[in-house]
């Protein structure tokens, strides 16, 4: 059925750290081979970039590929391995991923992790308020319209979602990331991850990775916008240090939206000898944050910038203050082994006045461990992992009636604790040195324990547990082309959130979610052009969909019979034209990342064959960017839905299509002094950005308070000055 459709294409952008390998990187790129088959681990562009790191011929066999590490000048630590070695780790996956680094969004104003990822073909990110997001990846937690469910979101390789699944994106600073791997369905497994929509691992800068040595940039613009950012990056023969901080201002878009947040992270790195390093990580958030609500169809268009009237008067709002402290230390074993373990903790303290004032006192703590290695046996090269994560969350959740945002007369008090060991295993077997298979197998336990304070009648215990293989087959078909193929199974638990509906206090029965995805894919690079596509279908079982009543009031979860989850994930990297004007080092950069998601029920007893809600079927991204590296770049940016999603199970009321430009350019100005500025959707254009989906809304009416209004237009720009 994907025949019928274009095959829209994107990679990863070419700035690369230095001016000889931006040259490189505009030469390399690929060629669209294998119409139907897939997707490429980091991108195309990051595939382009280890090519041109490995040489004109490119790699002729796994060790050729490991061999190019060398040559970066900040190749990182083994406790936190830099960009290329990164980028070579992931070609080496038979599975969907990508890999974002810091340079392709350094210089724009970005605001959450949708605008780090708006390149990544499959990942679905939409603005509600501030940094809050919706996230999905294939279709992850579809029905959840607030934090997080579906992907496993982590920061420097410890998760940041609770131990039920259930999490928030707050800890991400855009600017304290040195880059983004992007681990898509069943491909996270070197994280343990078994989720539908993978895992997301937020890599730090270190002393050795970091970009600059000092930097310190400013940035401001519309809704009273000002952000500071500083970092500072040392390292010596046996040590390296980096520290960072932020501090951001913004009244946003809409009313009653305002965010004050400050950010410090800072990580040191001992090299306790030539075979043992330690790192230790320091991550606090001050974070204030204002909620407007969701409102209906017609005001969501026509007074786009209006909040909910009780959301004002009871000062909804997020604040969260949290410290994490992470170790993680690595042991180089014999010729090729290592052996990477350690622990983390984080205290978050929560006040969220909503419908209710919400005061919760979380901490949340893990062990973890991993050995890797590449053995030869029975005359077949082997790269082996094992890992294991131990985690505990406890949420001492208590509830208050919300007077004018201050708490009153206390109405429920409960203790949550989710507990989770997971262990996983892959063999990657090399039956050629063009051709390998893929082994994996992932297990978990986990145990929910819901304490009610008041009233002990309401507690409750229930424990999941799953074991998900992959199966995979990787082929260097040519020097600069891949294709690959794999099956893998999820499972995932449902969260306290869905476990505790509210007014019914015990956990009511929900199945785990289980699925088998099978997907095909094709990366690589030929003359001007880049790759990375692919083709996946997922079958699920006891998806876990949610329908609201109001936008502004956690909906209610089920498990749905079967559903079916597929789709086409493409993207392109072209380099249309070299030497324009005169100048050898200008050039005219395309690039595109589309999304096909064709999500439905499979014969469901009430809604049939039905489209689920919520996802646009259709998603471009785009841009064409003229740059001079190091000099300057001017682009003009797109985002395109072409047909509006459903907003109901039913079917019968679609929200909107839309077409958003954007406009950004770029200069430097000095020897380590660069400014930038952006244009967010310049033609000013009304939409929806995302909402609730609902049961049937010819029967619940139009008028449901479920939909957020997209931003209007808004201009930002930055100066960055490096030292």
């Amino acid at each position: 059925m994907f025949g019928k459709y274009i095959l829209m294409l994107r990679s990863m952008k070419s700035r690369r750290l230095n001016a000889r390998a931006k040259a490189r990187a505009c030469q390399t790129a690929s060629a669209l081979v294998f119409g139907l088959l897939i997707h490429m681990p980091f991108t195309a562009q990051g595939w382009a970039a280890s090519l041109e790191e490995e040489g004109a011929d490119g790699p002729k066999n796994r060790s050729i590929v490991e061999e190019i590490i060398v040559t970066e000048d900040r190749k990182g630590s083994m406790t936190a391995p830099g960009l290329e070695e990164a980028r070579r780790r992931m070609t080496r996956i038979s599975g969907a991923v990508d890999l974002v680094a810091a340079e392709e969004f350094g210089q724009e104003y970005v605001e959450h992790l949708g605008d780090m990822l708006r390149m990544t073909p499959g990942v679905l990110a939409q603005e509600r308020y501030s940094e809050e997001i919706r996230l999905s990846i294939r279709g992850s937690g579809l029905g959840l319209n607030f934090h997080l469910r579906g992907v496993e979101l982590l920061l420097d390789g410890t998760p940041i979602n609770f131990s039920d699944g259930f999490g928030d994106f707050q800890e991400i600073d855009s600017r304290l990331v040195r880059y983004l791997e992007v681990y898509k369905g069943g491909n996270g497994f070197d994280f343990g991850a078994a989720s539908l929509g993978g895992a997301i691992n937020v890599v730090s800068p270190t002393g050795r990775t970091a970009a600059d040595a000092n930097s310190l940039m400013v940035e401001g613009g519309s809704f009273g916008t000002a952000k500071v950012t500083g970092m500072m990056a040392r390292a010596g023969d046996d040590w390296d240090f980096f520290a960072g901080a932020t501090g951001v201002h913004s009244d946003q878009f809409r009313d009653h939206s305002t965010q004050i947040t400050g950010r410090f992270t800072t990580n040191v790195g001992i090299k306790l000898s030539e075979q043992v390093e330690t790192r230790f990580y320091l991550i606090a958030n001050h974070i204030n944050q204002e909620i407007p609500g969701s409102l209906d169809f017609d005001t969501a268009l026509t007074d786009r910038k209006q909040a909910v009237q009780n959301n004002i008067d009871n000062d909804w709002a997020r604040n969260i203050r949290s410290l994490r402290l992470i170790n993680k230390t690595s042991v180089q074993m014999g010729a090729s082994g290592q052996l990477d373990f350690g622990a983390y903790g984080t205290i978050r303290d929560l006040d969220h006045p909503i419908f209710v004032f919400i005061d919760d006192e979380v901490r949340d703590y893990g062990l973890f461990g991993r050995y890797t290695d590449s053995l030869s046996l029975a005359g077949l090269r082997h790269d082996i992992t094992l890992g294991m994560t131990a985690r505990r969350s406890t949420i001492d959740d208590d509830w208050f009636v919300n007077e004018g945002g201050r708490r009153g007369f206390h109405i429920q008090s409960t203790q949550q604790d989710a507990s989770i060991i997971q262990g996983y295993a892959t063999d990657q077997i090399y039956l050629t040195d063009t051709f390998a298979l893929d082994l994996g197998l992932q297990a978990f336990a986990t145990k929910r324990d819901y304490t009610d304070n008041f009233d002990p009648i309401n507690d409750d215990v229930v424990n999941y547990s799953a074991l998900n293989p992959k199966f995979g087959l990787l082929w260097d078909v040519a020097p600069r082309t891949q294709i690959w193929t794999n099956i893998t199974k999820s499972a995932e638990p449902p969260a306290f959130s869905e476990l505790v509906q509210r007014p019914i206090l015990q956990f009511v029965e929900l199945e785990k979610q289980t699925s088998w995805t099978a997907e095909v894919g094709t990366r690589g690079a030929m003359g001007p052009l880049a790759w990375d596509v692919t083709l996946y279908r997922a079958w699920i079982e006891g998806e876990f969909l949610r329908f609201a009543i109001d936008g502004n009031i956690p909906a209610n979860s089920f498990n749905a019979d079967d559903t079916i989850h597929q789709g086409l994930e493409a993207g392109l990297h072209l380099t249309a034209a070299e030497g324009l004007f005169g100048r050898d080092d200008t050039r005219l950069i395309i690039e595109g990342a589309y999304t096909l998601s064709d999500f439905f029920f499979q014969n469901d007893e009430q809604f049939g064959n039905n489209q689920l809600a919520v996802t646009v079927r259709h998603l471009l991204n785009a841009e064409v960017r003229l740059e001079e590296p190091d000099r300057f770049h001017i682009a003009m940016t797109l985002e395109w839905a072409p047909k509006a999603p459903w907003v109901d199970f039913a079917n019968t009321l679609r929200a909107t299509d839309y077409a958003v430009f954007g406009l950004k350019a770029g200069a430097t100005i000095a020897d380590g002094l660069e400014f930038y500025a952006n244009v967010q959707n310049i033609t000013n254009k009304r939409y929806i950005s995302t909402f609730s989906n609902v049961i049937d809304a010819s029967v619940d009416g139009t008028a449901l308070n479920v939909f957020t209004p997209g931003d209007g237009i808004g201009v930002f720009a930055g100066i960055k000055a490096s030292f």
